[in-house]
């Protein structure tokens, strides 16, 4: 999470004496609201978050989720394999991302989303009396686009792809998994 959050203020870095160089007067530009509360509704997970315009080239966002991958839980279109053992994970993380705007209208239009999540999950492993706590994490990046309605109500959505895993006491077998999956993001919001 350290390593996204240090390249996310990177792109931020470069991206910030670029959008102002290059801004038309303040009276042409068009104003967009700054701040928006957000609902996370990412393939494995459900929750709110909070976003930030920080230039017309990019916005930042964190939300703390619930966490269920059901790629991972149900075998989905054959996505999980061998991993599929019962379909009990769950748990809750924190996902960080940027969103890079090419076109500089943040928070609406094309953006490119790299992001990364972690936190703690809960499932049952033979051998263990009762579900047992491990860490589960994501990096991945998304291409998506985002309108704002009536200049408050934030409709966004995005695909890409992630490295999704988590581990668990007991060694890699499952609950403990890590693979590339395909990623979907959707985001409702009020802006503000």
């Amino acid at each position: 999470m350290l390593r996204v959050s240090a390249w996310s203020a990177a792109i931020l870095t470069v991206l910030s004496p670029a959008a102002a160089a290059g801004a038309p007067p303040d009276e042409a530009v068009p104003t967009h609201p700054e701040d928006a509360i957000v609902l996370d509704l990412g393939q494995h997970v459900v929750g709110v978050g909070y976003q930030r315009v920080v230039s017309p080239f990019a916005s930042l966002q964190a939300a703390a989720d619930y966490y269920q991958p059901w790629t991972q839980n149900s075998d989905f279109l054959g996505l999980s394999g061998e991993a599929n053992k019962g379909g009990d994970l769950k748990g809750f993380v924190v996902r960080t991302r940027v969103f890079v705007h090419p076109m500089g209208h943040a928070p609406e239009g094309l953006w490119i989303s790299p992001y990364g999540q972690t936190g703690i999950g809960w499932a049952f492993r033979d051998g263990y009396a009762g579900r047992i706590a491990g860490t589960v994490y994501a990096l991945g990046a998304s291409v998506g686009y985002t309108v704002l309605l009536r200049r408050s109500i934030l409709l966004g959505g995005g695909l890409g792809a992630q490295y999704h895993a988590a581990r668990f006491p007991g060694g890699g077998a499952p609950p403990s998994f890590s693979r590339l999956y395909p990623q979907i993001d959707i985001q409702v919001g009020w802006a503000f």
